[in-house]
């Protein structure tokens, strides 16, 4: 398992952060039945940054709190999952909006960038249930919703 870690962001302190990475994929792999030779990127960003993202790849002309992109190759036996990106300006805000720590919100978006990358979505209703359900189990010992 390789999670390659960038912190974009003007803030040393997201740095903290990145052990959590490791502890989210291994359950959201286990819970999924996936496979632990995989390789990801996960890079912060602030809002402008992520903006840019938005446009140019959704044609979407604002912020948003993550982006995944998918890759789906393997190489030498190893999964390439893709690329999250993470806005560090919506952790802030969205953890404050749904009275969350910064921990749980950003463990969240991490989660929720893991299984976009997995081939999860929540386009209609039964694909939010079993998404954001898998999101509750995942986050649940790691980081529960009072943390």
């Amino acid at each position: 398992m390789q999670i390659n870690y960038i912190n974009n962001s003007s803030e040393a302190s997201w740095r903290a952060y990145q052990k959590y990475l490791k502890p989210i994929l291994k359950e959201t792999l286990r819970l999924t039945g996936n496979q632990e030779h995989v390789s990801v990127n996960v890079v912060l960003v602030d809002d402008p940054e992520i903006h840019t993202y938005n446009k140019d790849f959704r044609d979407i002309d604002r912020p948003t709190d993550v982006l995944s992109f998918e890759d789906g190759e393997t190489e030498d036996g190893i999964f390439q999952m893709g690329d999250i990106i993470i806005s560090v300006d919506a952790i802030r805000r969205q953890a404050k909006d749904y009275e969350h720590t910064l921990k749980r919100e950003f463990c969240f978006l991490v989660a929720h960038g893991y299984l976009h990358l997995l081939g999860y979505d929540h386009h209609t209703p039964e694909e939010e249930k079993e998404m954001f359900g898998l999101q509750k189990e995942i986050l649940n010992d790691i980081a529960p919703k009072n943390d």
